[in-house]
């Protein structure tokens, strides 16, 4: 059987991939809520909302990543 050399991860540690991962849960929900609320929209519109908010959310996170965590 052939061996696996594990290497060591280049990317941020587990506890804030599992805060960022929670983030873009509930940060981009609670922004669609206040947008709702604020603008009483019909409920159809809620999840493209919730999509645009959660877009911007990965790509923040991921540019501060690659800045933060380089590669090798």
């Amino acid at each position: 059987m052939a061996d696996i050399e594990l290497k060591p991860n280049p990317g941020p540690p587990h506890p804030v991939r599992w805060l960022a991962f929670i983030g873009w849960l509930v940060l981009p929900i609670l922004a669609t809520w206040l947008v709702v609320a604020a603008t009483a929209l019909f409920v159809l519109w809620w999840g493209v909302i919730w999509f645009g908010f959660a877009l911007v959310y990965m790509i923040v996170y991921f540019r501060w990543s690659r800045r933060r965590y380089p590669r090798g």
